[in-house]
């Protein structure tokens, strides 16, 4: 077979499969319009009683687009924007779970369902008096949902953040923060229920297989951070993104690992990429150059010890905080330096359709 065949039929499997792509995500675009529109539809009239109590629904459910808002993602207890759970109906709360799960992988959905049941947990735990409830968590859309022009949705409570952006040519996912309190629960029914088990436990296979040599690259300090460095908890608006800048990727470089290595690194790509339904992950991961990554680690190496770890390249950002409670306190969080609430997407379209 001649190179110039060779190089058609390359070009022939990277098209289709180009097309097959695009039409998945068509398909994810059209469930989630569908999703949040039936949704809104809830809403598009306010009762008699809620006008007598001042209550406005679909105030709370909708913004605009160019909210400022929509880049204030937070994943602790604090004042929020959108609709809580505890002020819909029965029907209303399916109809969030339709959304969530137009957006996320059957893992993924019960991944922030275990998460939301976890603060029945600490409102036996807390001391501290702070409210827990799985009544607290709310939705937002940012924009009307439609295929010819960028709209959002935010899922978001203690632990949970996740931010959708939705434009005419693509669907981005990220910030993606999934935490957990108590990373293991320690006593009654659930005892030894992880919600992190499987990607915390691949971290620390990957750890504990490296050489001496790797593993003098790959730890970078023996004290964990307090928090994840990515996150806008107690900074100024002004300094959200300096991440993107401050934040550099070192640990031992993927590229060097071992084929057995870096199948552990695929695996924790797949599970972090794969709380997304197919058609939304498998676009993400092609994207992702495993080897262009770099695998750092902070504090102990055993379990049940403060930890952090990181994989980390040109735009793709993971962290993993396990350090309050003395190593039993999740904050993970997926992030993009270009693709953040779709600004990379928003960018070409509006470059394009001439909009601002």
């Amino acid at each position: 077979m001649s190179r110039h065949v060779v190089v058609a039929l390359s070009a022939l499997l990277i098209s289709t499969s180009s097309l097959a792509q695009d039409e998945a995500t068509r398909v994810a675009q059209d469930d989630m319009i569908a999703a949040a529109a039936a949704l809104l539809a809830t809403v598009e009239q306010r009762a008699p009683t809620e006008a007598m109590l001042g209550v406005n629904r679909r105030a709370e459910l909708m913004l605009p687009f160019d909210d400022a808002e929509r880049q204030n993602w937070q994943y602790w207890p604090t004042v929020r924007v959108g609709l809580p759970l505890e002020n819909m109906t029965a029907a209303q709360r399916r109809l969030v779970h339709d959304l969530l799960t137009t957006a996320l992988s059957s893992k993924g959905h019960l991944k922030a369902v275990q998460i939301m049941q976890l603060e029945e947990i600490l409102d036996v735990l807390d001391e501290g008096g702070l409210p827990r409830s799985v009544d607290h968590y709310r939705v937002v859309v940012f924009g009307a949902p439609a295929m010819d022009a960028p709209w959002s949705w935010r899922f978001e409570g203690h632990h949970v953040s996740l931010n959708v952006t939705v434009t005419p040519e693509s669907v981005a996912v990220t910030p993606s923060f999934f935490g957990s309190n108590p990373a293991e629960v320690v006593g009654g029914p659930l005892a030894g229920f992880r919600v992190h088990g499987v990607l915390e436990d691949l971290a620390r296979e990957l750890l504990m297989s490296l050489s001496d040599e790797q593993r003098s690259s790959a730890v970078v300090s023996d004290r964990a951070p307090a928090e994840i460095f990515t996150g806008n908890i107690n900074k100024d608006r002004s300094q959200w993104d300096a991440w993107r800048e401050s934040l550099q990727p070192e640990g031992v470089a993927v590229a060097d690992l071992n084929e057995v290595q870096q199948h552990w690194v695929e695996r924790m790509l797949d599970e972090i990429v794969g709380n997304y339904r197919p058609e939304i992950a498998a676009e993400y991961l092609q994207a992702i150059d495993p080897e262009e990554l770099k695998f750092a680690w902070m504090g102990a190496a055993e379990r049940r010890a403060p930890h952090y770890f990181r994989l980390q390249g040109a735009d793709f950002m993971f962290e993993y905080d396990n350090v309050q409670n003395s190593g039993n306190h999740v904050h993970s969080v997926w992030r993009s330096k270009s693709a953040d609430f779709g600004l990379d997407a928003l960018d070409s379209h509006y470059r394009t359709s001439h909009v601002r």
